[in-house]
């Protein structure tokens, strides 16, 4: 009897494999031509400083490990339409964006806000949306150089369960809290997705390669909703900690946060 021949390895990922409608929504040029982009993805309901500072920081050490000049290679943020994983609805889309635009502004470094998934949800009758289908479009771009997207650890041990995230999960940059947190550090990240038996020891040492150790802040868009329901809105000089005073101004005035779901 012959021996049984090895398995048929899959076809390399397909930069049209896209499942849902779509129109590609356009890059600037300055993020098209640059040498490399950093796309952060997220509901941003509200964007607040993490948002922006941590990804600054990890595109500066991006740009390092690349080898770059400073303030070279842009982030791109993209709100989602409706994140597959959360169950609350988000604030309406054009709100979310333009608080983006807002909280972008403090940043030295060039970033942009793309809406390719809100498009994208409108013509899928807001159905959720996948960072499998959103990055088919970033390839179709034909963009120069390389391009990258940011997470946190949890997002990282739950790759595996993103749907056909073999296309893409080796573009991932992967922010851990590092000192400020033992069990974040890259060593227990790494141990932690080789006990999940999906991953080889090439990919276990890509992961490793991938992260980035930087001290987080403590801000995270929940807890700042919730203090916006509290909030006295009466007061001359609101404030709150973490939250751009630009995006806080526009909140006000446009009456957003007053109630949770």
């Amino acid at each position: 009897m012959s021996p049984t021949p090895p398995p048929t390895p899959p076809p390399p990922p397909s930069d049209n494999h896209i499942e849902r409608h779509h129109h590609p929504v356009s890059l600037p040029s300055f993020v098209k031509d640059a040498p490399a982009r950093l796309f952060i993805g997220g509901s941003f309901d509200p964007p607040h400083l993490a948002h922006t500072t941590l990804a600054d920081q990890a595109a500066q050490q991006l740009e390092i490990a690349l080898g770059l000049s400073p303030n070279t290679c842009p982030l791109i943020y993209v709100p989602a339409s409706r994140s597959p994983h959360k169950d609350h609805a988000p604030t309406p889309d054009q709100h979310r964006v333009e608080m983006l635009k807002i909280a972008i502004d403090s940043i030295e470094r060039p970033a942009t806000v793309w809406t390719q998934e809100l498009a994208d949800g409108l013509l899928n009758e807001n159905a959720p949306s996948y960072w499998a289908d959103t990055w088919s479009v970033v390839r179709l771009m034909h963009t120069t150089g390389t391009n990258h997207f940011l997470i946190g650890a949890d997002q990282a041990l739950s790759m595996h369960r993103w749907r056909r995230y073999t296309e893409f999960w080796k573009d991932a940059v992967v922010i851990l809290r590092g000192n400020d947190d033992p069990d974040e550090s890259v060593s227990s990240l790494v141990s932690t997705l080789d006990e999940l038996g999906v991953w080889d020891n090439d990919d276990l040492h890509h992961w490793e390669q991938s992260c980035i150790e930087l001290e987080t802040l403590p801000y995270s868009s929940t807890s700042i909703r919730q203090q916006l329901t509290d909030l006295d809105r009466s007061n001359e000089k609101p404030q709150i900690e973490g939250l751009d005073l630009g995006v806080l101004s526009y909140i006000i005035e446009h009456g957003l946060y007053r109630e949770l779901d």
